[in-house]
């Protein structure tokens, strides 16, 4: 080989490798954090292993069957589904209207986005000791729906079971409020303006304007926005832990609750069954959402 031809090579190689020495950091993060535990985890699944004594049996699929045939799984379950179904329309609905608001041309409008931004970086300890305040039997809000008839006497919201897994739900909303408006804002800021003016010299008011020409291109942010409030609804935690603690009666316990209490109890591989079956039901849901989605998507660009 000729030294022409060889530094050809050289320089072609080093063309290819380059980017994937620029992605190595991530491919570690990636196989350490996430690879490598969801392998761990369908391992441990298929075995009864004892964490203490680090002995392991292989007994194939009877972990899932012991966590079919658990009432509690099942609870865990319901509440999981019924969570997300709570928070997926706040997520996607509430931040999208205080993106509209907050993009209009106002001279206090960056202190607004400022403001709305607050409890993305509120630690979640705060927020939690916050809305246990809020949701007391003492606060204005319990005060206030007793006033309007709502209920005859005041309830702690967080130790009722008909409103604990609602409340916490509304937590979790206000937590990602800030977050998903950012998305949805820079997705309204690329809509030609043009699109707007049009549709004033047709005629059509503001309410047409967002239905018939905000929502179809803010599409591609509802697809985002949903897959992952579908994804971080299935695995919350932080706010039920520190709230309610899967209570009252295990009204708020979810698939995540189930899995650290198992893990507490060093049922391992109970618990990693239990994983791999939130796993699935995260991958699934996201699947959904995408092709209800996408759909609306292509219509867009066509």
């Amino acid at each position: 080989m000729s030294k022409t031809s060889f530094t050809q090579t050289k320089r072609k190689m080093i063309r290819h490798l380059t980017p994937w020495l620029f992605l190595l950091p991530s491919i570690i993060v990636l196989m350490t954090f996430l690879i490598i535990p969801i392998i761990e985890a369908f391992r441990w699944s298929v075995l009864d292993y004892k964490i203490i004594a680090d002995t392991s049996e292989f007994v194939g699929l009877d972990n899932f069957k012991e966590i079919f045939s658990d009432d509690m799984f099942w609870k865990a379950f319901v509440n999981t589904i019924l969570f997300v179904v709570i928070v997926l329309p706040m997520n996607i609905f509430l931040p999208m209207i205080l993106a509209v608001l907050v993009n209009q041309k106002l001279r206090t409008v960056g202190l607004f986005r400022v403001l709305y931004y607050v409890p993305v970086v509120t630690p979640i300890v705060v927020t939690a000791l916050m809305w246990k305040m809020l949701y007391s039997q003492e606060s204005l809000l319990s005060t206030l729906i007793v006033k309007l008839g709502i209920v005859d006497s005041p309830i702690n919201f967080l130790t009722n079971s008909t409103t604990a897994l609602i409340a916490v739900a509304f937590i979790t909303a206000w937590k990602g409020l800030g977050y998903y408006m950012i998305m949805y804002l820079a997705n309204l800021q690329s809509i030609p303006n043009q699109l707007y003016e049009s549709a004033s010299i047709d005629g059509a008011n503001g309410i047409q304007q967002f239905t018939k020409i905000t929502m179809p291109m803010l599409t591609p942010s509802i697809t985002l926005v949903s897959v992952l409030t579908i994804v971080n609804g299935l695995k919350v935690f932080e706010e039920i832990a520190l709230t309610t603690n899967g209570g009252p009666a295990g009204a708020t316990t979810t698939l995540v609750m189930y899995i650290y209490d198992k893990f507490v109890n060093l049922d391992v591989s109970i618990a990693s069954a239990a994983g791999i079956v939130l796993l699935a039901l995260a991958i699934i849901g996201s699947l959904i959402q995408m092709k209800l989605t996408s759909k609306r998507e292509d219509d867009l660009r066509a």
